[in-house]
């Protein structure tokens, strides 16, 4: 009985002896796979596998390590991405403030000299009334774009009617409309509704019927026009302007963007940008087609009702 006792207390040992050795052996290779893993991760390498037997603690632990890798590893691109956006805005805005703050310079120096003539003095500071009014300008569009982009205003898109949308926008530039001789006309389907955030969309469209003022020659003609369509409320704006080539319809929409034979016109290229931000959060589109020499059609699509 004595040494049956004794054989199974050995057997006991024996066994808690191997158990503590297969543990020691499982968790230092479980360590060293662990290691790996965060090495891999560090590193920047996505090399690591996960194991085959899903059930198994490693392969859990893996499989997490695995979704948090491609977590940072998003977090980082867009981080990136940020960055290289921001040094681009801040070398876009340095370029634009640039040249107006330089004429300004300039001007304020030929007005300081004592032999200057009444009638050049009034030209000077007519030319930096101009500069100083395009730097408010500019202030104002990067104001609305950062407000955008942050996200300090949010648009509230409701369903409402069009009609008046329409009205307000073209109020907005019926004077710049009247001092080129440009005529306006404007219909709307009777009682047409979409879904949109009013202040901001009257935002949008103003800033396109206001490019279209401006590119289009004196007596012109522009045309708005608000239909429905299969999922969406479309208004038309169509100008006799001089037209867009088809390979820049996509550069129009960049941020400070301008032809090159508009340069000497006013503006400073944010106003279709900030036209197409404020119509996309609304989950709208703004679509273009045009005709060099006859003129231009910019389209907004906004969401319709249900």
């Amino acid at each position: 009985m004595n040494d049956l006792l004794f054989y199974i207390g050995c057997g006991m040992i024996l066994c808690a002896i191997a158990g503590a050795i297969l543990l020691r052996w499982y968790l230092v290779t479980y360590t060293k796979r662990l290691l790996y893993c965060l090495d891999e991760m560090i590193t920047g390498k996505n090399n690591f596998t996960i194991g085959e037997e899903e059930e198994l603690l490693m392969a859990k632990v893996e499989v997490r390590l695995r979704q948090l890798y491609e977590i940072l590893r998003q977090e980082k691109e867009q981080l990136q991405k940020d960055r290289a956006s921001l040094e681009s805005t801040i070398s876009d805005i340095s370029h634009q403030v640039k040249t107006p703050m330089t004429n300004i310079n300039i001007y304020q120096e030929l007005l300081s000299r004592d032999d200057l003539p009444s009638e050049r003095r009034r030209e000077f500071l007519q030319q930096m009334n101009t500069q100083v009014n395009r730097l408010d300008a500019l202030m104002e569009s990067m104001i609305q774009m950062s407000r955008l982009e942050v996200g300090i205003v949010q648009v509230a898109p409701v369903l409402q009617n069009v009609s008046p949308l329409v009205e307000e926008a073209v109020c907005q530039i019926a004077l710049k409309a009247k001092e080129k001789q440009i005529q306006i006309k404007a219909t709307c389907v009777p009682d047409l509704k979409a879904v949109f955030d009013k202040k901001w969309t009257i935002e949008a469209l103003g800033n396109i019927l206001d490019n279209g003022i401006k590119y289009t020659p004196a007596s012109g003609l522009m045309t708005i026009t608000a239909d429905r369509t299969d999922f969406f409320v479309r208004i038309r704006v169509a100008d006799t302007g001089k037209g867009i080539m088809e390979a820049h319809y996509t550069k129009i929409f960049k941020r400070f963007y301008r032809e090159e034979d508009v340069q000497q016109e006013e503006g400073i290229g944010l106003g279709l940008f900030l036209a197409q931000e404020i119509i996309g959060r609304q989950n709208g589109y703004i679509d273009v087609k045009s005709q060099l020499g006859e003129g231009s059609v910019f389209s907004i699509y906004l969401p319709a009702e249900a």
